[in-house]
């Protein structure tokens, strides 16, 4: 099942997130999509598209969302 899972950007002067909807793997592990809209010269993800990440709950502006925040690496 596919679900939007949000991405921190990196060296954006403050905290900002970009929703990627992903491939769910498990209720906490997902793998980014993305691949058709990153765009390195314009952003930077602090994980990349096709990244397998681990996920937590988190308010974002009143809404739970799910957010990426460490990398899975499947054994």
């Amino acid at each position: 099942m596919e679900k939007v899972i949000y991405v921190q950007l990196l060296d954006e002067g403050t905290v900002v997130y970009r929703p990627v909807l992903s491939l769910e793997l498990s209720p906490t592990v997902y793998k980014l999509g993305g691949a058709l809209t990153y765009d390195p010269k314009n952003e930077k993800w602090e994980f990349l598209p096709g990244t397998t990440v681990q996920v937590e709950e988190k308010y974002l502006e009143g809404n739970k969302v799910l957010i990426a925040f460490k990398r899975f690496d499947m054994v």
